[in-house]
């Protein structure tokens, strides 16, 4: 886990030196075990390092063994032995023991081509001299992240915001309508970003530009297709679902340096620690983050599987006075990001690192297997619409001929996972800007159209998948852990695991109860009760976000700086945002959209200056 970047003066300028040596050092947070960079003429890449594996052999920027081929890498290759072998014989010849090394034979042997062989989590750019260009890939689910800048004279990436920001001269301009879309769903899905002139690579694409300035925009090189396999009974899926979380454990916990585990006592990662409490020989260091307010705090629950397994437990209470590191969170995020669960994830990451550089954590499971509370309260609302025709096991048969209601299941979907809805949104804005609210979000009508003959809950879990997962939850761990140096591993969002999960029919994750009560996660639960009682697996989902409602509230302890920051005579929002219209979302106690007001005035006061308004 590490930080790169990169630049390509398309207009045949040599790199200088100050140039790369910024661009990392605005990330060296992400790798504190070293750095280094790569200059040829008008190319050049860099390179920040948190040792993982290999730790003496896999310093970067890393090339082949005749120096044409470089590689600056961030992530982990979970299957790079196997792959190592099979390249060997081939002829490769290896000097080190890394993954990273592996990354640049397959390319040798198999071109663009060789990301289709990889497992793992991964952003990385190659510097190929013998053809003159730089390549560049994302792993298949978007763990890992990557952002780039085209303009006339020159082509950059790197894996945060910040870095892009050091190149001298580069112009940046505010991008209301990705503005618009975080007010909408706390985050900006790819490829926008805040900045007009910068975009994300998405999760499972790859590119490529010549060091003549030949572009080639970003390829989807895999794609997740949910297709059920109606064969299997409910507890042979148990029992496959059972053996290949325990695979992906195994797999995810190779590695040179302790590590240990986040246990917030909810379904994911406590089957993340029995897992790893099967395979180790010693005790699993987990760590839990909690709130002195009991509604949002799972720390019984967590100390339970802790006692359970005999972990090695640590435990941290957050405070209000945790807001006070916004600052911090709003810089290395680099855009507006609303999702207050970096809060907390920032805290336990914090907590962790001092104890271990790596650690794996429970995220993807309510995707993959159906647990979040929209899809519970989406099945019922269209339960309710009369629509139960399309929700059963055979739903998969639905043909656009037989389904005119798609365009409106979008935006019936749309509605259960907005924050801010476009009404709101529109009179929010200054009249000036209300065009720039309400816009359709392409990247979701193009992920949408390739639903068809998906079930309801399947459309909703891709959906997720393609969106809610890679833009918001894998970014925030990301941001929140690196921050600290800390790497973190996600077994359940694995390639493997997802092409498992995307053949499960729906029943066996998603059922409907008594009083039209639909309950998610199923298989999950079913492996939850080998190990541990009923009490900790049926309660309600509590999720991982802070105490909003008290600490916003009329008598909160965070009200007087919320009121100075959203409505004060300084606030930066008055710029783009209605005062009236603010004043009524602050005293209508909804606390998510005010969440994300707070988050963004802080962030328009970090960058009120090197960026066009």
């Amino acid at each position: 886990m590490c930080g790169i970047a990169g630049i390509l003066n398309t207009d045949r300028a040599p790199v200088r030196r100050e140039t790369i040596e910024g661009m990392t050092q605005a990330i060296a947070h992400r790798g504190p075990d070293g750095y280094g960079f790569e200059i040829h003429g008008s190319a050049a890449i860099g390179h920040r390092r948190l040792a993982i594996i290999d730790l003496e052999g896999g310093r970067q920027p890393l090339s082949n063994e005749d120096g044409q081929i470089w590689i600056t890498f961030n992530g982990e290759i979970y299957n790079f032995v196997e792959l190592r072998r099979e390249l060997m014989t081939k002829g490769h010849v290896f000097r080190t023991n890394s993954d990273t090394e592996v990354i640049v034979h397959a390319y040798e042997t198999w071109g663009d081509d060789c990301v289709r062989r990889f497992r793992g989590m991964f952003a990385f750019g190659i510097m190929d001299l013998r053809r003159r260009r730089l390549f560049l890939a994302r792993d298949h689910l978007g763990i890992k992240p990557l952002y780039y800048l085209h303009s006339p004279n020159h082509f950059s990436f790197a894996s945060e915001l910040q870095a892009l920001r050091k190149i001298p001269g580069q112009p940046f301009t505010l991008d209301l309508r990705a503005i618009d879309q975080y007010l909408w769903l706390q985050y900006i899905p790819a490829p926008r970003t805040c900045f007009k002139e910068v975009c994300k690579l998405p999760p499972a694409h790859r590119m490529s530009i010549t060091f003549d300035g030949v572009f080639s925009e970003p390829e989807e090189y895999w794609r997740l297709e949910f297709n059920p396999d109606h064969r299997r009974s409910e507890a042979d899926w148990a029992k496959a679902a059972e053996e290949i979380l325990f695979e992906s454990v195994r797999t995810h916990l190779v590695s040179d340096v302790p590590f240990g585990a986040f246990l917030s006592g909810g379904i994911d990662s406590s089957l993340i620690v029995a897992n790893m409490a099967r395979i180790m020989s010693q005790p699993v260091r987990t760590f839990s983050i909690g709130f002195e307010e009991e509604s949002h705090s799972e720390l019984p629950y967590a100390k339970q599987v802790s006692k359970r397994w005999g972990t090695e437990h640590h435990v941290e209470i957050v405070k209000p006075d945790a807001l006070a590191i916004l600052p911090s969170l709003v810089k290395h995020y680099g855009e507006p990001f609303g999702d207050s669960s970096a809060i907390p994830t920032y805290y336990v990451s914090q907590m962790a690192r001092r104890f271990v550089p790596m650690v794996l954590s429970g995220d993807g499971g309510d995707e993959l297997f159906a647990g979040y509370d929209s899809y519970r309260n989406w099945m019922r609302f269209l339960t309710r619409k009369g629509w139960k025709r399309w929700l059963t096991p055979l739903a998969h048969a639905v043909s656009p001929a037989n389904f005119p209601q798609r365009r409106a299941t979008l935006e019936n979907w749309l509605g259960f996972i907005s924050y801010t809805g476009a009404l709101q949104r529109r009179s929010l804005w200054r009249g000036e800007y209300s065009s720039s609210s309400g816009l359709p979000l392409k990247v979701f009508e193009r992920e949408f159209e390739r639903t068809r003959g998906y079930s309801f809950c399947h459309i909703a879990q891709y959906m997720d998948i393609k969106t809610y997962l890679p833009f918001d939850i894998l970014t925030k761990v990301d941001i929140a852990s690196m921050m600290h140096g800390l790497e973190v591993r996600t077994p359940l969002v694995d390639v493997r695991v997802a092409e498992f999960a995307a053949t499960i029919p729906d029943n066996f994750n998603m059922r409907q109860g008594d009083r039209d009560l639909w309950s998610g996660k199923r298989l999950l639960k079913q492996l939850m009760r080998q190990y541990y009682p009923n009490e900790l697996i049926d309660r309600p989902k509590q999720g991982f976000s802070i105490p909003m409602q008290k600490w916003f509230s009329p008598k909160g302890a965070k009200r007087p700086e919320l009121q100075e920051r959203i409505l004060g005579r300084h606030s930066r929002l008055h710029s783009f945002f209605d005062q009236t219209a603010l004043c009524s979302l602050l005293e209508s106690g909804t606390t998510g959209p005010v969440w994300l007001f707070l988050y963004l005035e802080e962030w328009l006061r970090q960058n009120q200056t090197g960026v066009s308004w």
